[in-house]
């Protein structure tokens, strides 16, 4: 099934921006100043978001246990104290009952709906200041608060007299700069801003494989530094985040490099006017009615046409994807009886299953597509991104089945050759919102954003209400939380075949002073659908 073709687009003139541009027409600028840059913006961000993701995965088996070891030590003192060792610890075997993996389903699963809630409110005013101000200092304070949260969390277990309900507080850290969909949002506009267009999917997959690099090395150092405690771990991946905030210092601002054209006549600037969010203030707000206001905005942007809505709506399910393999290590220690130190190591085996697969195999089928199948390069990734997505769906089957650990881990391989989806999908949405140059890329991340984060505010209590229930149903049912992702992820798919654009080439013709973006629409090619 095919939606029907959107009307043709027209980068720059024929739909005005949802909000003006915040500045004026650029200043003069060398056109090689672009090509200079954004090598050293990938190469600074992959190894900055390296370093995050690093601190991220190398945290979450010591987190895990110590939220575990919590409420078993409660537990016990309340029903049988003779399993309390003398220096007031629990064996883990004996955390495994349904009672404590229970309660440790719950504290996890509100405390990602209570994370999510900030980027989905905030995304738009941030994204809004990032276009407005420069995207450097909102990343770096989308860090700074991530770092805060973690800080809360730490502090809230060290005092082990305290409930775990405590944590959730720590999403009120993530007001400051929205939490990591905001940080993510932001750090992919920088390099939508440099990137040239050609090289963005290869440069988006390799940066996707620098998480793959981190989520590989993390949890096997994690898994070594709990031999000698929980904390050491923790105390590390804390100073990795406060790491990650000083490198930021040194990212390069990408506002000023990129071209926003200016309005065509006075008409085109009535009608921005109209449509922008605070007609009296240079300044978006961040009050309650602005933040309606921000998101009708979102909204607005969201319902511009039926394919860039389809393209915006298939992210709803990118974060159930994360949030889904967050269970793994806890559906591996309760199904197969493992410790969560030996569990850690398949978060390892799938990353290193997933290098392959980012660096190798989904380059080549995009190779295949450009040269062999001669399809324009917008149209190849939205073929990878639907590949991508129907072997995502076809892993959490597996996964949900799996009564052996060799079952478990063929799911995580046919997961990772699904891992393009991401970045291809992101591609394919700059194309369709009208290119690189388009003054609506940071709204665009913006909203993705918030989708995002929907996703994600309904995919962790679901995921770990359905982890609950599969515990008390029996052993077979453990599954369950991946067979509700197989379902949803199924949906989506069916939803990318939805999906279609046209071929749209755009062309710049320099002069000293800046570029002057132009747009060519050849006559539509005849689908490979």
């Amino acid at each position: 099934m095919s939606a029907p073709n959107p009307p043709q687009r027209n980068s720059f003139e024929e739909s005005a921006p949802l909000l003006p541009p915040a500045r004026s027409v650029p200043e003069p600028c060398e056109p090689s100043n672009k090509s200079r840059i954004w090598i050293w913006v990938v190469i600074l961000g992959t190894f900055l978001i390296t370093i995050i993701d690093v601190g991220s995965f190398l945290a979450d088996p010591p987190k895990t246990r110590i939220f575990e070891a919590n409420l078993c030590l409660r537990y016990y003192s309340k029903h049988d104290p003779s399993k309390i060792n003398n220096d007031g610890t629990v064996d883990e075997a004996l955390c495994k009952i349904n009672a404590v993996q229970e309660k440790l389903a719950m504290i996890i699963g509100w405390s990602g709906l209570f994370d999510a809630i900030p980027g989905i409110l905030l995304a738009v005013p941030f994204g809004t200041l990032a276009d407005k101000y420069g995207r450097k200092w909102i990343f770096m304070l989308s860090l700074f608060g991530l770092q805060l949260s973690f800080a809360w969390q730490l502090l809230i277990c060290y005092f082990r007299t305290l409930p775990l309900q405590l944590t959730w507080l720590s999403s009120l850290f993530l007001v400051l700069g929205g939490g990591p969909l905001v940080a993510s949002a932001v750090g992919l506009t920088f390099l939508s801003d440099v990137i040239p267009p050609e090289k963005r999917t290869t440069v988006f997959l390799y940066f996707t494989a620098s998480v793959g690099i981190a989520e590989l090395l993390a949890p096997i150092m994690a898994a070594q530094l709990m031999k000698h405690g929980d904390w050491l771990p923790l105390l590390l991946a804390l100073g990795c985040l406060g790491f990650g905030v000083f490198l930021s210092l040194f990212i390069p601002e990408t506002l000023h490099i990129i071209d926003l054209p200016e309005p065509a006549d006075e008409a085109d600037s009535e009608v921005e006017r109209g449509i922008e969010l605070s007609p009296s203030s240079k300044t978006p707000g961040l009050g309650l009615k602005a933040q309606l206001l921000h998101l009708r905005d979102a909204m607005h942007f969201f319902r511009r046409d039926f394919t860039l809505g389809l393209v915006i709506f298939s992210f709803l399910a990118n974060r159930l994807g994360r949030q889904s393999l967050d269970l793994l290590i806890r559906y591996a220690s309760q199904r197969y009886g493992w410790r969560i130190q030996q569990a850690a190591y398949l978060t390892s085996v799938r990353a290193a299953a997933n290098l392959v697969s980012l660096i190798v195999i989904i380059p080549l089928a995009n190779v295949l597509l450009l040269k062999r199948l001669r399809l324009s390069a917008h149209k190849a990734d939205l073929w990878i991104a639907r590949g991508s997505i129907v072997l995502t769906t076809v892993s959490f089957f597996i996964m949900g089945v799996s009564a052996t650990p060799a079952l478990l881990v063929l799911g995580l391989l046919v997961y990772n050759l699904g891992t393009g989806y991401n970045a291809a999908m992101r591609s394919v949405a700059i194309v369709v919102v009208g290119g690189q140059s388009s003054p609506d890329i940071g709204r665009l991340m913006a909203v993705i954003a918030i989708v995002e984060g929907v996703g994600a505010m309904l995919s962790s209590p679901i995921l770990n209400g359905t982890f609950q229930w599969g515990m008390n149903l029996g052993q077979l049912f453990l599954g369950l939380p991946f067979m509700v992702s197989a379902t949803i992820f199924g949906l989506i798919s069916i939803i990318t075949f939805m999906i279609t654009i046209r071929d749209v080439h755009l062309a710049y013709e320099e002069d000293c002073n800046h570029q002057t973006p132009h747009t060519t629409e050849p006559e539509e090619l005849p689908s490979p659908e």
